[in-house]
């Protein structure tokens, strides 16, 4: 059997072009093809991305005994929903750069990033008239986006707010990161899941899985910001904008008073005075206190609570999918692991 990380190479193969079609056919049919909302949407998706939302939703319904072709409309509204979260999360971050090239409210300006991404979330919703469910499916497919979106606009306000609390926490940072990221990961798997028919424990497992695949994700995503490359403007971008990163969680934890409070003070500096010095410092200081380590010890324990769910036991191909999910999670980040 292939690896989940073939499949999904395959599957992007296969149907990618599917869903990206019905992305522009949706935007288009609403707004007319001479708007800049349809240029703006093609330019953001031109810089490329994992695209696992998009595809997760097939490869969840071939685990059902679904036709890919089933769930193309739901991969598609899934990854439309992603990619307005990253439009405004790029305008409210100050990120200038995404996978190498200007993010939207650089290239467009802020008002238009906020447009096209408001866009975005109402062409979430009319992607799924493409569903061919009953009416029931398709209202518990909507209710279903709604939901999720707002536990990752929650995540979203939790992530600012964090960043106001003077002595964070791994709570804090966890309630965070189970709205903003877990939510993005849980549409897609629940969602299909749900759309193929998948009974109640089993989606109760399932939710609970993704809550746990979320923070993982992050936790790579917080890892891969230092010591690896997310496609930004430079290394350590989340620590030049002040987040509050497992990283940082653990090193203020861990580290000396004396380190503790110098990465407190950094945290709180604007973003143009954070230096290549201060990131490299932040970068030896996560090594050296444990908090490195910390944060993979977190994402192995995350790991067996995702697989512990004793519904997905009795459907072998999903809990195969989880349990896969986190080696393409984690591939991007292997070598870091292996050097410290």
């Amino acid at each position: 059997m292939s690896s989940l990380m073939d499949e999904l190479q395959e599957l992007n193969h296969e149907y990618m072009g599917a869903i990206l079609a019905q992305m522009e056919d949706v935007l288009s049919s609403q707004v007319g093809a001479d708007t800049s909302l349809l240029e703006m949407t093609r330019y953001h998706l031109s810089t490329g991305g994992k695209r696992l939302r998009a595809l997760l939703p097939l490869a969840v319904g071939r685990a059902f005994g679904k036709s890919c072709e089933e769930m193309v409309a739901f991969g598609a509204a899934c990854e439309m929903l992603h990619n307005a979260t990253l439009v405004h999360d790029d305008l409210q971050d100050g990120d200038v750069v995404r996978r190498g090239e200007p993010t939207v409210w650089v290239k467009y300006g802020k008002p238009q990033a906020i447009n096209l991404g408001d866009a975005m979330l109402y062409v979430t919703i009319l992607l799924l008239d493409g569903l061919s469910v009953s009416a029931e499916q398709r209202q518990k497919a909507i209710r279903r986006v709604a939901s999720e979106t707002l536990r990752v606009v929650d995540g979203q306000e939790r992530e600012f707010a964090l960043q106001q609390i003077e002595e964070p926490g791994a709570s804090d940072y966890f309630a965070m990161v189970e709205g903003k990221t877990s939510g993005l990961f849980a549409l897609p798997v629940v969602g299909a899941a749900e759309l193929c028919g998948a009974s109640d424990d089993v989606l109760d497992a399932l939710q609970e899985a993704s809550r746990h695949l979320g923070v993982i994700f992050q936790i790579q995503d917080d890892i891969l910001d230092l010591y690896g490359d997310k496609g930004r403007e430079a290394p350590g971008s989340d620590v030049a904008e002040g987040k509050i990163s497992m990283l940082v969680i653990s090193a203020l934890d861990l580290a000396s008073d004396e380190d503790s409070g110098w990465l407190r003070a950094l945290l709180r500096r604007e973003r143009e005075d954070v230096s290549r010095e201060d990131i490299d410092r932040a970068m030896t200081l996560f090594k050296e206190c444990g908090a490195l380590k910390a944060a993979f010890d977190e994402i192995d324990r995350r790991t067996a609570l995702a697989l512990e769910q004793d519904a997905l036991k009795g459907v072998p191909a999903m809990h195969r999918i989880v349990s896969e999910m986190v080696d393409v999670f984690l591939a991007p980040i292997q070598s870091v692991r292996s050097q410290g």
